[in-house]
């Protein structure tokens, strides 16, 4: 395997290799992410008669749970390589799409939601933004604004597949399809074609100039001399602000997408088109690597993060005030798409280039925490919300305060340096 990488990186740099699994293994996190499971929650509560509270209650628990032990897998990825904790993470999300075909209540569902979130949503978002970047330096927003074209793809496809998995063969069959997909195409990609870092396969990043001895140890002390541990990252202030900014997006996507059929019933948009319109969430994503080179490298990183906040806030103000029928909700939903698309690869950007990449598996791990924790966060004030009220706007209220003061906060960021720990 590893001559053959060599032989191919000839012809072009294996990096995008790399870029392509990466893009693979985001669309396998699908079955994890709550624009999936989603479809599936409307016929859980056909099924089981389940209120809004009580499912979003499980999923918030489960979901926070596995973000709080996202730690360990990014120490994991540290520890063992992106290829083998890859490996381990898409087998066991195949055999979790496999228990969630068996769940008959509510518990056995939590368990479900548990393993899917930090297996799919977690695991195998975390370790291909960690893998890319070992990759690439110079052109590192690129490859990762091509890398999440992946889950792009999924966000567009996978709701309206998944909902016509579970009419023409039920709920529980569909789960077996996903299951069946993860274990007979992904994992055998993954066991051939995934490296951990060029070093490893003894090329430079980037093709960068010749792969000597000389060269080679070079590239390694100067990926020892500008990476962050995972405890002197913890003390810098510019990893808490990110991370409390990270929050935002997921939490609102979360609700949004874990709810969309609801609110668009509130907003006369019929199942059909809803599951239609959801997708285009990550339409803008396409759109990415053209952004990656014109924005995110050349924009100074507080005012880019300033700049995607506020457009974050004033896209809540019109699904609050604005969105009625399906025209409106899939203007929203581009608008708000491009906005967390942007935002989504500057933070991908952020992590190597603020604390490095030697220990990155570590750092994303506890970064993902904020996200994961904002995904938790997100369902279960809407579902209160909507039992309580009928509706959906209060909790997007509060959702704006929230993101004024995040916007004020990505004013602050800035790069730290090692001398000042």
């Amino acid at each position: 395997m590893k001559s053959m990488a060599l032989k191919m990186n000839q012809k072009l740099y294996y990096g995008w290799v790399i870029v392509a699994l990466s893009s693979l293994a985001f669309f396998f996190s699908a079955p994890g992410q709550t624009y999936s499971i989603s479809v599936f929650i409307n016929a859980y509560q056909e099924t089981f008669q389940y209120s809004s509270t009580l499912v979003s209650s499980g999923y918030s628990i489960a979901t926070t749970l596995s973000g709080l032990l996202l730690i360990f897998m990014g120490k994991a990825v540290d520890r063992f390589g992106q290829r083998t904790m890859m490996l381990i993470a898409g087998a066991m999300l195949a055999l979790t799409a496999f228990y969630n075909s068996f769940v008959a209540n509510i518990g056995m569902i939590f368990i479900g939601f548990f393993f899917l979130r930090y297996f799919g949503q977690g695991s195998l978002t975390l370790i291909p933004s960690s893998l890319v970047p070992q990759w690439f330096e110079q052109r590192r927003a690129l490859a990762l604004s091509l890398a999440t074209l992946g889950g792009l793809i999924a966000t567009l496809l996978v709701p309206s597949f998944n909902l016509w998995l579970i009419n023409q063969i039920g709920w529980a069959q569909a789960w077996r399809v996903w299951s069946l997909l993860l274990a007979g195409l992904f994992l055998p990609l993954v066991y051939v074609f995934v490296f951990n870092r060029p070093e490893s396969l003894g090329m430079i990043m980037e093709n960068q100039g010749e792969a000597d001895e000389e060269t080679l140890q070079k590239a390694l002390d100067q990926l020892n001399k500008e990476s962050f541990t995972l405890g002197e990252t913890l003390r810098t202030k510019v990893f808490w602000s990110a991370g409390i900014i990270s929050l935002i997006v997921p939490m609102f996507t979360t609700a949004v997408t874990f709810h969309f059929f609801a609110i668009m019933r509130l907003r006369e948009v019929s199942n059909e088109q809803a599951a239609f319109i959801i997708g285009l969430v990550a339409f803008p994503m396409f759109f990415m690597p053209f952004v990656a080179k014109l924005l995110i490298e050349r924009v100074k990183t507080s005012h880019l993060f300033f700049f995607t906040q506020s457009m974050i806030l004033l896209s809540m103000a019109f699904l609050a005030w604005a969105v009625q029928g399906a025209l409106s909700a899939t203007l929203f939903i581009l608008f708000y798409g491009t906005m967390a698309a942007i935002q989504n690869v500057a933070l991908n950007v952020l992590w190597p280039d603020f604390f490095g990449r030697k220990y990155l598996g570590s750092i994303r791990g506890a970064a993902t925490v904020f996200m994961v924790i904002g995904s938790a966060l997100g369902p279960l004030p809407f579902g209160i919300s909507y039992d309580l009220t009928g509706g959906f706007n209060p909790v997007i209220y509060g959702m704006m305060v929230f993101t004024v003061v995040t916007s004020l906060m990505a004013l602050t960021l800035k790069k730290p340096t090692k001398t000042h720990l």
